[in-house]
């Protein structure tokens, strides 16, 4: 929710959330299945964190479907602060700075990852034109 708040332009961006004031978003049902949707997808790259190649696809995947959505590259860098700010609360009894910077190295890793898969589908389109 967070995001929205501080970045209330990012709602412009999710098709389903375009329009809607943020007191609605804390009540839709699409927000809460996109957040479990990018909870599946963490899941997935801690699993693959021994296994770089598999993390690399699947995070080249996800940049090129955020292409495809008409995502823009600088919403991607947003997520993980949101993120790590998020679960701080949850794991309060074992959160500490190293564990912090864990889950924002992971995070930086993820948008890094994304963003060179988005600029080369932008290169892809642009050479198919």
């Amino acid at each position: 929710m967070e995001l929205f708040e501080t970045h209330p332009d990012v709602k412009d961006v999710f098709m389903p959330f375009n329009g809607m004031k943020t007191s609605e978003l804390q009540h839709s049902k699409q927000l809460q299945a996109h957040a479990l949707r990018v909870m599946g997808f963490v899941q997935k790259c801690v699993a693959r964190l021994d296994e770089k190649e598999k993390l690399d696809k699947l995070l080249e995947e996800l940049g090129k479907a955020h292409f495809y959505y008409g995502a823009p590259k600088k919403y991607i860098d947003q997520v993980g602060p949101q993120f790590v700010k998020a679960i701080e609360p949850s794991l309060k009894d074992i959160w500490s700075s190293d564990l912090k910077e864990s889950w924002t190295q992971l995070f930086s890793y993820i948008s890094f990852q994304m963003r060179n898969a988005l600029t080369a589908a932008e290169k892809a389109k642009r050479g198919s034109k």
